[in-house]
């Protein structure tokens, strides 16, 4: 409460302000001493002195006192937030009222509307007097707005802007002053010092929010009720629900609506100002918050509405006792989970497994669990693995839950386990209904766990047999694409690769495996297109596992490519996304990809460090691991450890003929043991492996055969050494590997060095330095190459070639070739260019046709050497743009 005195002139007034101050506010004050005699009141005698006579204890005296004063002069006094004032000072106003009509004394006693409960005897007392009158304070109108607006910010802002004012105000003085000073501190100056506004928009803030708060608090707490049931039950909110969560009537529930309303704070059943509901539901004195969700958690399911917002209530109150959550939670999560909101799923489960849950409804909520948390952090579901078990051999598990959380189990090597609940399952599916859903996860784990087939078969070989046997309709698009990855099909991978990617049964779960089997069998457009189409479709990209799983597998692309830094790139980005516990066996992936580029690159330090990462056992089961041991091969290959090469090559092949797959860029064993021979000089092994993989039909796959060609060229005579090489360099120069066309081209330029055609060795040489560069192993060709060509590669780098003259390019031409060069994609192109992404493809067909490029690589190499334009390696995890 606050007291004012206003008098005519005088030094005297200044104290007598000061004593009805005290007499107010009930609190002790030492006064100036305006008039002879006065005491000074303390703390210990509660005081109070007023024209030089004591009124301890009695504000009624003091009124007299008061009174008696405003004979000599007239007073006018204001009292603001009566509503706080004790009973004992009312008791004195009252007096001083009553006073009032024989003295010179005008009063104005400002009050809240919750007064009228809080003291109602004091408001009955002033209707006696015939000289009160009341008056009820209204909102702005929006001309009164307006014109507040206009007097603080100036016309042409309120024109602007005074219709979101009144809007988010209501008229509320207290919150408009708070919106008025949040857009005069966001203003700003231009570099001349003019001041520039912020655009004309209304953003209401902070500030403004905690103004209304405080007019809410002021309302009482009842309306202060109203309001954090308003603010709880949020876009739910109606009378019915409002007076049933606040137990009160709907007579006052409408009364404080009513209240709020013309106050300006609410706007029917919502604020007017978006940021209260947040501050009303952090209020710290709203103790009552927990208990008031789950309560309107109740309310709300009783009354039908959806289970996501029944239980992001219950999320709130942390509370889950009632049997009905637990359904209410599942439901949510799996709605949740449609709609990608991973987080708010998990949330639900916790919350679920908190209860007091029956072995079946554990059961559900645990495989759920594992489902949803797996896909959101792997590393975080393992402490689950024992206990899912434990319940799925006790029957609480749906069957066709278990076959979702077979490749969980899987994921992270439970592979005993994995395989133990299949059979559970195949056993009573195996001519039931599910029987396709088994079908389905061995195919996807002929593709990506090979291995799991051999440790089936040995547990129970014919149930296998049953299961795997292929009516007579199509195969299934993943069944045709693993056969065709065996010995007896790798002829029909071309043809059965398009048909994969025409499949709309397709799901982001098999692109990986799909991805990998297309990168095994050689198709790296089958597998660019497949990644293309993940990336467009967003919803398959939308947790860390399936973002790291499609950047490790993209960055495979990449490599198999020749595209070293961008390789490296989408690998380290993919292990980004998880920690490397996280990636269970797939760490084999990433990892993979890493060994190889480094190697390749020349950097065998680095790739010994990330040699030096712990992986799953079972990983080696997997292709990721084929991959891994492949990858570790080269690296002791570079590194002089020919014996420890030798080893993983072998394993290599151990593992590619026990699982019945041979296309040969699978994993190129024979290619590494015949350089492991070579080095151990054991030439006649490695002729044998070269000769056997050259005169086998899938020798003539283009890229392969250049590389075992690149080996052979060592084991035969020099004579014919440069004609073995020619032909490996034009079998590779079709730029789908830069980094072997860089291997090659330094081989035959030492063969041509050998039989002392110097200037074909120059040329040669500066070949291989521009592929080598092209393909970002510049280390590795500077031991390589000799040190003139490496030179002479660099002088010619700076001098644009004519044949690569830019200037035969239109300007929209170069425009996207520059955006195409720097990494940007063709929708990233066209979105720049305001163009279309077939006109995009159209420039670029036209610009590779005109330069006699195969594609981006060469066109970053192009412009970074004849025009300028730097090359740097793509931002986007698609490499095909």
């Amino acid at each position: 409460m606050r007291a004012r005195m206003y008098m005519p002139g005088g030094q005297g007034r200044r104290d007598l302000f000061e004593q009805l101050t005290d007499m107010l506010h009930r609190e002790p004050r030492r006064s100036a001493g305006a008039f002879p005699g006065e005491k000074h009141g303390t703390a210990a005698d509660d005081a109070y002195t007023v024209a030089g006579r004591s009124t301890a204890g009695s504000p009624v005296l003091a009124a007299e006192e008061i009174a008696r004063y405003s004979h000599r002069n007239p007073l006018l006094i204001v009292i603001d937030d009566l509503h706080h004032a004790d009973p004992d000072s009312l008791d004195g106003i009252l007096h001083l009222v009553r006073i009032c009509r024989t003295a010179r004394i005008m009063m104005v006693l400002v009050a809240s509307d919750c007064s009228y409960e809080q003291m109602p005897f004091f408001h009955a007392e002033l209707l006696r007097a015939p000289h009160y009158r009341r008056v009820r304070l209204r909102p702005l109108s929006r001309v009164g707005v307006g014109e507040v607006v206009a007097e603080s910010l100036g016309p042409e802002v309120a024109e602007r802007t005074a219709a979101d004012y009144y809007r988010y105000s209501g008229g509320n003085p207290l919150a408009l002053r708070a919106l008025i000073q949040e857009w005069s501190s966001s203003r700003f100056t231009d570099e001349t010092g003019s001041e520039t506004g912020r655009g004309g928009v209304l953003a209401p803030g902070q500030v403004s929010a905690l103004a209304v708060f405080t007019s809410l608090h002021r309302s009482g707490p009842q309306a202060m009720a109203v309001a954090r049931g308003i603010a709880l039950l949020g876009p739910a909110a109606g009378l019915d629900l409002l007076c049933q969560l606040l137990r009160s009537t709907s007579e006052d529930v409408t009364r404080h609506l009513q209240d709020l309303e013309a106050a300006g704070v609410l706007s029917g059943f919502r604020f007017r100002h978006p940021g209260v509901a947040q501050v009303v539901l952090t209020d710290p004195e709203f103790h009552e918050l927990r208990e008031l969700h789950h309560a309107a958690a109740a309310l709300l399911e009783a009354d039908g509405h959806s289970s996501l917002r029944v239980a992001r209530h219950l999320i709130a109150a942390d509370i889950v006792a009632e049997s009905w959550t637990i359904a209410v939670l599942r439901e949510s999560a799996r709605e949740a989970a449609g709609r990608n909101d991973w987080d708010f799923a998990l949330k639900c489960l916790r919350l679920a497994l908190r209860g007091a849950l029956t072995d079946e409804e554990r059961g559900l909520v645990v495989s759920e669990f594992l489902r949803v948390g797996w896909r959101q952090n792997p590393a975080r579901v393992t402490k689950y693995f024992q206990e899912c078990f434990e319940l799925q051999q006790k029957g609480h598990v749906p069957d066709s839950e278990t076959l979702t959380l077979l490749t969980i189990f899987l994921w992270h090597g439970h592979v005993e386990d994995a395989v133990t609940m299949l059979l559970d399952v195949a056993e009573r599916c195996v001519d039931g209904p599910l029987r396709t859903d088994i079908q389905n996860f061995l195919d996807w784990a002929r593709l990506s766990h090979p291995g799991l087939l051999h440790r089936i078969r040995r547990a129970d070989g014919h149930l296998l047999d049953r299961l795997l046997e292929t009516s007579s309709a199509a195969l299934r698009p993943l069944t045709s694409l693993s056969l065709a990855l065996c010995e007896t099909g790798h002829a029909n991978v071309g043809a059965t690769a398009q048909e994969v990617l025409d499949d709309r049964r397709l799901t982001g779960d098999t692109a990986g495996p799909v991805l990998q089997s297309l990168l095994y069998a050689g198709e790296l457009g089958p597998a660019e297109r497949w990644a293309a189409r993940v990336v467009q479709d967003t919803e398959w990209l939308t947790t860390p596992l399936s973002r790291g799983l499609h950047q490790a597998v993209c960055a495979e692309i990449a490599r198999r490519r020749g595209d070293l830094p961008a390789a490296q790139q989408l690998a380290e980005r993919a292990l980004a996304h998880m920690a490397p516990r996280a990636w269970g066996v797939a760490l084999g992936l990433p990892l993979s990809v890493l060994v190889a580029v480094h190697t390749a690159r020349g950097n065998t330090e680095r790739a010994a460090e990330h040699l030096s990462w712990s992986v799953h056992p079972e990983m080696y089961q997997t292709l990721y691991g084929l991959q891994y041991l492949h990858a570790r091969g080269r690296h002791h290959l570079a590194v002089g450890q020919y014996t420890a090469a030798q080893r993983d090559f072998r394993s290599c092949e151990e593992r590619v003929r026990s699982w019945g797959l041979a296309p040969p860029v699978l994993a190129p064993w024979r290619l590494g043991q015949a350089e492991a021979a070579l080095a151990l000089g054991d030439r006649g092994e490695a002729r044998r492996l070269t000769e056997s993989e050259l005169n086998q039909a899938r020798g003539r796959h283009a890229q392969q055969r250049g590389a075992h060609l690149r080996v052979y060229a060592r084991l035969v005579d020099r004579s014919r050494r440069r004609d073995v090489l020619t032909d490996a360099a034009e079998l590779v120069a079709g730029g789908r590997d830069r980094y072997q066309h860089f291997l090659v081209l330094t081989d035959l330029s030492r063969a041509h060095q050998e039989a002392d055609d110097t200037a074909r060795a120059r040329v040669t040489g500066q070949q291989a330095w521009h592929s080598a560069v092209r393909c970002g192993a510049e280390r590795l060709a500077r031991t390589l190459l000799p040190e003139s060509a490496v030179t002479t590669g660099e002088e010619a780098a700076v001098v644009p070639d004519q044949r690569l003259n830019t200037a035969m390019l239109s300007e929209a031409e170069l425009r996207v070739a520059e955006l195409a060069a720097a990494g940007e994609t063709n929708r990233e192109i066209s979105a720049k260019l305001f163009i279309t992404v077939s006109t995009v493809e159209q420039h670029l067909t036209r610009v590779y046709r005109k330069l006699r490029l195969s594609g981006r690589a060469e066109l970053r190499a192009c412009l970074a050497t004849g025009s300028g334009v730097g090359a740097g390696v793509p931002e986007h995890c698609t490499p095909s743009g």
